[in-house]
């Protein structure tokens, strides 16, 4: 019997786009060059190839992988710019951007996402306030720079591929189907859907548990659901969360 192997991506060759990626690299050098940014990203290697790219002395005031280490370079530094992941090695990278903008709504953001997020995730990031909405893989290549030519002149910057997830959540909120939910309260949703009690949602998220009994009743006001169960229910058919992964 024939071996059966999982599928796998095609092979790409990026050969093509090394000039590509160099001409980025110095176009986001030129264009921060009078600017300081933080930066804070899940994924380490990710993070050494935006850095190696800012040549400019004092371009970069710190560098972190989680939400407390990025909250804490941006208090001390106070940058010009918050280059941030949604993923990040702890913590939530949308979160970090609600942080920034309720304590220093001077910086401009930019979220990198690793992938196109429910539309909900995406619609929690504009909420907060993010300047900036742009997919990992575009930042080396046409992406990365008028996303960050347009927050450094003060306008915004969405991709196409997350414009359009946007869009597709904008015509379903019109029919009234799909409420909108904070980044926290997905969070809070997401816990939920996966079992954990009040006690452990607040542990997890470094939060009182009474405010998570204040999110948990948000939700249920907003999902128009009986119980925690319910709202766990109606998250998923509506697809704000995802389903829980198993083991």
């Amino acid at each position: 019997m024939q071996a059966r192997f999982p599928a796998v991506s095609p092979p790409v060759d990026f050969t093509p786009q090394i000039r590509q990626i160099q001409r980025t690299s110095t176009t986001t050098t030129n264009l921060l060059e009078s600017h300081r940014l933080v930066a804070c990203f899940g994924n380490r290697a990710l993070l050494n190839f935006f850095l190696s790219g800012l040549t400019r002395p004092g371009q970069v005031a710190g560098a972190a992988t989680t939400e407390e280490e990025g909250v804490t370079l941006l208090k001390r530094h106070r940058p010009d710019f918050l280059v941030v992941t949604d993923q990040l090695e702890q913590g939530c990278g949308i979160r970090l951007v609600v942080r920034t903008k309720a304590s220093q709504p001077q910086v401009r953001t930019l979220l990198l996402v690793g992938h196109l997020q429910r539309p909900a995730k995406l619609q929690a990031a504009v909420q907060a306030g993010c300047d900036g909405l742009c997919l990992e893989s575009g930042m080396g290549l046409d992406a990365g720079t008028p996303a960050l030519r347009a927050i450094r002149d003060g306008g915004t910057y969405i991709d196409r591929p997350l414009s359009d997830l946007l869009r597709s959540r904008g015509s379903g909120q019109a029919s009234g189907s799909v409420p909108v939910l904070s980044a926290r309260e997905i969070e809070v949703l997401e816990m939920v859907v996966i079992g954990l009690s009040n006690g452990g949602i607040a542990t997890r998220l470094f939060i009182s548990p009474e405010t998570v009994k204040s999110h948990i009743t948000s939700l249920l006001t907003k999902l128009g659901a009986r119980d925690r169960t319910h709202a766990a229910v109606r998250g998923l058919r509506l697809g704000l969360v995802d389903w829980p992964q198993e083991g």
